[in-house]
């Protein structure tokens, strides 16, 4: 079997994420390339199936991780990324040993910064290519296809090895957009000075949340008791708000038939952020509150929504 397509079938998962990155969340695709990079090496580093339990998050909680992931790689390159933030919420619920935020990067950059370059250089820039973001994509490589420049018949250079996380010596070009920061790596002088080709969408995305907030079903957790021991409102919005903060915005339940208790409910968190930390970055959670259980997973909105009171 041919080594890239060896590769791309180990990579099945990864290949279907970037995808989903790029095509669903609109991510810039060089940029989701460091990312799975630095995904990668977290793995590599002990905190297994990072990337598959990553994939089973709504999306404004996967862009939450990239958000996070898109902090580190800055960290790595010795810069911080603007209105991102120090902790790792999101990171952290799925790690098997907290990092306690961005600055544990700053003693390990030369342990860190090559083995996340040779992930970008010899996987995600082999496996996460053009076919991997067609329309039908079955995540499989393509045959590769030259890039013309002013059609004259001239490849273009790949940016193959230009590391977010490299040490140069000049100065890099700046990135005007999204659109343009694949095509500026190639213009990178091998010299240039540290840099870190990430578009800056942290504040932008606090802004849109400012403008248009993310609809509660995007931030909820489905809940569910044991039948005949319900728990009031007050007791499951008490219990995680004691934990985590205030966290909870409301906690809805079933409305149940006169004569029988609930058995089902919903918990809407301020922010998705909290998902996977409530869940423990597993899909389900289990949970006993004044000796009550109650099991929680991600609230999957559907057109035939069950009749929950607030």
């Amino acid at each position: 079997m041919d080594g890239a397509l060896e590769l791309a079938l180990f990579h099945g998962q990864d290949r279907s994420l970037f995808h989903r990155l790029v095509r669903d969340l609109s991510q810039d695709a060089e940029s989701m390339r460091w990312v799975m990079a630095f995904w990668l090496w977290l793995e590599s580093a002990g905190h297994h199936n990072f990337i598959h339990r990553v994939s089973a998050m709504p999306g404004p909680v996967v862009l939450r991780f990239v958000d996070e992931a898109l902090a580190c790689l800055a960290r790595l390159a010795g810069r911080k990324l603007a209105g991102a933030g120090e902790l790792l919420p999101c990171t952290n619920a799925l790690l098997a040993e907290r990092i306690e935020n961005v600055s544990y990067f700053d003693a390990r950059r030369g342990e860190v910064t090559p083995s996340v370059r040779s992930l970008y250089k010899n996987i995600c820039r082999v496996v996460f290519d053009d076919g991997c973001l067609a329309d039908d994509a079955v995540f499989l490589p393509r045959p590769a296809t030259t890039n013309r420049v002013g059609g004259s018949g001239t490849s273009a250079p790949r940016a193959f090895g230009t590391p977010v996380v490299a040490a140069f010596a000049g100065t890099a070009p700046a990135v005007r957009n999204r659109n343009t920061a694949a095509a500026s790596f190639s213009q990178l002088n091998a010299m240039a000075a540290p840099w870190c080709p990430i578009p800056i969408r942290a504040a932008a995305y606090e802004q849109q949340q400012v403008i248009s907030p993310i609809p509660e079903e995007f931030r909820s957790l489905f809940i569910t008791f044991s039948r005949g021991y319900p728990i009031s409102k007050d007791d499951i919005e008490e219990f995680f708000n004691a934990i985590h903060g205030p966290c909870v915005e409301a906690v809805m339940v079933e409305r149940a038939p006169s004569g029988q208790m609930p058995v089902y409910g919903r918990v809407v968190l301020r922010s998705p952020d909290m998902i996977p930390l409530l869940l423990g970055g597993q899909q389900t959670a289990k949970y006993i509150i004044k000796g009550k259980h109650l099991w929680a997973r991600i609230f999957v909105p559907s057109a035939r929504n069950p009749t929950i009171s607030a």
